[in-house]
């Protein structure tokens, strides 16, 4: 009676696939046609963007390092009449020689008089004179080190002014300017596979491989038709934009290569494909679903005996899927009775590693540090050297004894103490105050597991400031719930970044420096899995607080 309603509804589940992987067929097709020519075009826009970046980055590296050291040096001297013409045009040719963009060189003293030229089409430039005034007055107001900015000459061509100042004991005695002209980008980067233009914020034109997108007598792009894809006349276009420095911008662009025929082309692939996977799906479907519907009969009786004896087999032969299948089952079946008989015992020791784990993650800083002065303190009182001898060995011994794992806060207080005490040594106007009640002095606690948290403490507090003041409090909130609360005034936590720690806190995110509180927390939940921790900024004080649910 089962039988025929399942090689019925077999049927059916294939033919409603087949349709249904029909769809799905046209549905990639269609991605993938997307996907190449979006692929394609990226690639080239990113091959394009990326000779740039190079030619960029090296040429222009180049230039800045040269005429920082030069200003420093050659520069220097020619201004204060140590060298002259020639050394300067040496020095010009020979670096100028050796770098794909080629430029030219300008040096002017502190009152915008030209003293260098090495190409006289700038001599008597008044415009550029007064551009170059501008720039050099706005370097001192801002006391800037380098200027990139883009120039734009009367016959239009478009120049990169590179300004550095010449100084001698900080002290401006003039400027030197390396000019390069736009044509020498072009020249370089002639065989682009995508189109391009460099820019500045104010949307001047240094270069570009056409006039697309480019309008005005002043020559300016405009920028903001420039999307990741966006129409421009009637046309579809892909474009991304990067910065090459602090003061240019290069946007790649390119037309889409796809096509309406392309569709046309994939719609009829795809329903003869369709047509020839719906005729094989109806012939398929009773052919398979009858003979599945005996194996898969078999399989679910066989089944019914295991549900009465767990130490029963599958027993199937009907050389097709199902056999492996049983044969897979049987296989699982004896790995879970294994697994099952070693699972307790697997997770006690997990919970025992994981707490060795935890307790073994002593600070190694503070025992270097405590060395350190223990060593400093033997010169000048050695009275304070035994103290801090004897305090240490406390804290090393209770650390490391593995008898008693978990003890009272009011013992385990006594020890962060000690710990205290030792760092209070170390830092003259460093004070704590501890603040128990009795009732939670009484509760039982991992050993010394506020010792992350007070290091914490002392390590960012103490950037910040010199008199840091540690506060521990402890009290009884309700029946159930105790809060302890390590509060300092170090100040050195924004709020921002107080939210971000509270949020890996509660998601159990590691994070780098701060992995003492996921330690403390992890060892307190491991014997209250009910406690919260909370971090807190007020004002200048970073409060930690913990409420153990008992």
């Amino acid at each position: 009676m089962q039988k025929i309603p399942f090689q019925k509804k077999l049927q059916k589940e294939i033919l409603m696939y087949s349709f249904g992987m029909t769809i799905l067929v046209t549905i990639i097709l269609s991605v993938i046609l997307y996907w190449l020519n979006t692929t394609t075009t990226r690639m080239q826009l990113n091959h394009t963007e990326s000779n740039i970046q190079q030619l960029f980055t090296e040429n222009l590296q180049e230039y800045e390092k040269r005429m920082e050291d030069n200003a420093e040096t050659i520069y220097l001297d020619y201004l204060n009449g140590k060298s002259n013409d020639p050394t300067i045009y040496s020095n010009f040719y020979a670096f100028n020689s050796k770098n794909e963009l080629k430029s030219e060189l300008m040096i002017v003293n502190q009152n915008m008089q030209l003293e260098f030229s090495s190409n006289p089409y700038w001599d008597d430039s008044g415009i550029f004179m007064n551009f170059l005034s501008v720039i050099t007055e706005k370097m001192k107001e801002e006391h800037m080190d380098s200027t990139q900015k883009i120039f734009m000459d009367n016959d239009k061509e478009h120049y990169l002014i590179l300004t550095t100042p010449i100084r001698n004991l900080f002290v401006p005695k003039g400027y030197a300017v390396t000019i390069i002209n736009g044509k020498e980008i072009r020249s370089n980067l002639n065989q682009t596979q995508s189109q391009y233009v460099i820019s500045d914020k104010f949307d001047n034109v240094l270069s570009s491989s056409s006039s697309d997108f480019i309008t005005g007598t002043l020559g300016r792009v405009e920028s903001t038709l420039f999307e990741n894809q966006f129409k421009y006349r009637n046309d579809l276009f892909y474009s991304q934009t990067t910065s090459l420095t602090p003061a240019l911008t290069l946007t790649v662009y390119q037309k889409s290569l796809m096509y309406p025929y392309f569709l046309t082309i994939s719609t009829m692939i795809v329903l003869l494909i369709a047509s020839m996977m719906l005729g094989f799906a109806f012939l398929f479907s009773k052919r398979i679903s009858l003979r599945n519907a005996k194996s898969l009969e078999k399989l679910i009786n066989e089944m019914k005996i295991i549900r009465k004896d767990p130490t029963h087999r599958l027993n199937i032969h009907t050389k097709d899927e199902f056999e492996i299948v049983s044969r897979r089952i049987n296989l699982m079946l004896e790995e879970l009775s294994s697994v099952h008989h070693n699972n307790i015992s697997l997770l006690q020791a997990n919970l025992l590693a994981e707490r060795k784990k935890l307790e073994a993650q002593f600070n190694p800083h503070f025992l270097y540090n405590t060395l350190e002065v223990i060593r400093a303190s033997l010169y000048f009182d050695k009275d304070l050297a035994n103290q801090l001898i004897i305090r240490l060995n406390k804290i090393l011994r209770y650390s490391i004894n593995e008898e008693n794992p978990e003890v009272k806060l009011l013992n385990d207080i006594v020890f962060i103490e000690e710990y205290l005490e030792i760092n209070k040594a170390r830092f003259e106007h460093f004070d704590y105050k501890i603040d128990l009640d009795t009732e939670c002095e009484q509760i039982f606690v991992p050993k010394l597991f506020l010792m992350p948290l007070i290091e914490n403490s002392l390590k960012y507090g103490f950037q910040k400031r010199t008199d840091l003041h540690i506060t521990i409090s402890g009290k009884k909130e309700t029946d159930r719930i105790f809060l302890i609360q390590v509060k300092d005034n170090g100040d050195n936590l924004t709020r921002e970044k107080s939210f971000q720690i509270n949020d890996n806190l509660q998601n159990n995110i590691p994070m780098g420096n701060h992995h003492g509180l996921i330690n403390s927390k992890k060892r307190i939940q491991l014997m209250y899995p009910k406690t919260k921790f909370n971090l807190i900024k007020q004002n200048q004080y970073t409060i930690v607080e913990i409420r153990i649910g008992v």
